[in-house]
């Protein structure tokens, strides 16, 4: 019977036990004298949610049902005959799925908070902008500047495939190996960034490569601190440097801030390698504390389910590097769009301050889905609902962005100017990179991969030849990856499997 215990996976529970049967009870006046109608009735529950007549013979079984029992009193040549004529009679009646906790729930002060510290960085580039001069680079601006440019998509590519791999070690609850992945790998992916920025500016100008490093091991303490849900951390780093900036630390002399940027970066480095000693402590320990669980609830959070299932399973084994390719391939061409936005004179710090708004809407629009599907019936089509949810989120964050350009253009000097040109690029990029979240999420990595290449590359093709101001370019390129974007979000999140 070794085939039927298989089929009664859904009322065997977690340890495959067989259902366990009910007494006997009083039958109805119909069913007196009919065997076969007095066990359909005491059985029931279990025969109305048997999918198939195996199941029911299961449960026959269990209850230890004699041959001469079947043949003599039920009438019937064997089990699965008898299994057979109760599955016919009693009607099909599933029992409803008990209500789960939502993956997708989160609070918008915590993600508010990560994007902080996704703006907070911008008061180093206000204190090391006096060692951005130097002979002119490609671009249109200076060698220096494109050094520190390409150090920046090097170390954002490569931090967001390691941040990837590290979160495949923590969903197979291999916390040494996530904070040895971090380690390790984010000391590569810096001394890779510093290399690609002394390739493009030279020995020459060892204040700026000096600041490109800093810059470098700063993403790779980030990394590994947001990874271990530290953003605290990361605030409590940058605070300082925020306060010298807005009190007018750029007036101090180099040497002074040359001080203030490596304690910065070195705290950052400190509290990193701590918190991946601590996380390494508790996993070998064995009781993982508080944080540690937090930090287990926050990586489930950032994986959809189906992708979770999928590198989960390779993850019992060794995490691929090509599961977290298109994720640095992602995070590569989302930084070239920011950096030809930067280039472009766009409003760039409205869209970094941004993030922490466009992660809560992405947890809300999937948990809003979670929780229409759970309300709509068996013939009602999920995407009837979904695509208002997806409205609605685009258009919060539309105009979130549109708010934070609004306090862009009024407090900061040489700011873009608060029109309809600007706003238009600043939508059309903060839709294409929320987008592509969105549908990393789903689970379909590659999707929004691929679309943001492409328009990274057609971005690049079409300023390489002059064909218009950066900002058109940069504007229409990315309302054309929004749209098949948009497309392929709208088709994706309408399907009932995947959310399930």
């Amino acid at each position: 019977m070794s085939g039927p215990l298989a089929l009664v996976g859904g009322a065997a529970g977690a340890t495959g036990a067989l259902p366990r049967l009910p007494r006997r009870r009083r039958v109805p006046s119909w069913a007196a004298g009919d065997p076969v109608a007095e066990l359909a009735e005491r059985l029931s529950d279990v025969c109305a949610a048997a999918v198939h007549p195996d199941e029911i013979a299961a449960a026959l079984e269990s209850e230890g049902l004699t041959d001469e029992q079947i043949t003599g009193h039920y009438g019937h040549p064997d089990l699965f005959s008898l299994a057979e004529e109760l599955f016919r009679v009693v009607a099909r009646r599933f029992p409803e799925p008990e209500p789960s906790d939502d993956p997708w729930r989160a609070e918008v002060w915590p993600c508010l908070l990560r994007g902080l510290t996704f703006a907070l960085p911008g008061a180093a580039y206000v204190l090391g902008g006096r060692w951005a001069d130097g002979p002119d680079g490609p671009f249109g601006v200076s060698r220096t500047v494109a050094a520190w440019g390409a150090a920046t998509l090097c170390g954002w590519a490569w931090n967001q495939a390691l941040s990837h791999r590290a979160r495949l070690h923590l969903l197979a609850h291999r916390p040494r190996a996530a904070a040895r992945c971090l380690l390790t790998g984010g000391t590569a992916g810096a001394f890779l960034a510093t290399a690609c920025a002394a390739a493009v500016s030279g020995l020459t100008g060892l204040p700026a490569l000096a600041f490109a490093a800093g810059q470098s091991l700063y993403v790779a303490a980030a990394t590994v601190l947001l990874v271990l849900d530290r953003a605290r951390s990361l605030l409590y780093v940058l605070t300082p440097l925020a306060v010298a900036v807005c009190c007018g630390a750029g007036g101090l002399p180099s040497a002074a801030v040359a001080v203030l940027l490596a304690a910065t970066v070195g705290a950052a480095i400190l509290s990193a390698v701590a918190a991946a000693l601590r996380t390494a402590a508790d996993g070998q320990a064995g009781a993982p504390a508080g944080r540690a669980a937090r930090t287990v609830r926050t990586v489930r959070l950032a994986l959809s389910a189906r992708r979770t299932a999928a590198d989960g399973a390779a993850a019992e084994r060794r995490p691929s590097p090509y599961a977290s390719l298109p994720h640095g391939l992602a995070g590569l061409a989302a930084g070239w769009l920011v950096i030809v936005a930067a280039l472009a004179g766009e409003f760039v710090a409205a869209l970094t301050v941004s993030m922490g708004m466009a992660e809560w809407l992405l947890f809300r629009f999937r948990s809003r889905c979670l929780s229409v599907l759970r309300r709509i019936a068996a013939h009602e089509r999920l995407l009837a609902r979904s695509w208002r949810v997806l409205a609605g989120c685009l258009a919060a964050y539309g105009a979130t962005l549109a708010g934070l350009a609004a306090v862009e253009a009024a407090t900061v000097p040489g700011a873009a100017p608060w029109d309809t040109a600007h706003l238009a690029v600043l939508l059309a990029l903060g839709a294409t990179l929320w987008l592509a979240q969105l549908l990393e999420s789903c689970g379909r990595v590659w999707t929004g991969t691929c679309v943001l290449g492409a328009a990274a590359g057609a971005a690049a093709v079409l300023l390489g030849a002059h064909a218009a101001a950066p900002g058109t370019v940069l504007g229409l390129v990315c309302a054309c990856a929004a749209a098949v974007l948009l497309a392929a979000a709208t088709a994706v999140t309408g399907r009932v499997t995947t959310h399930r």
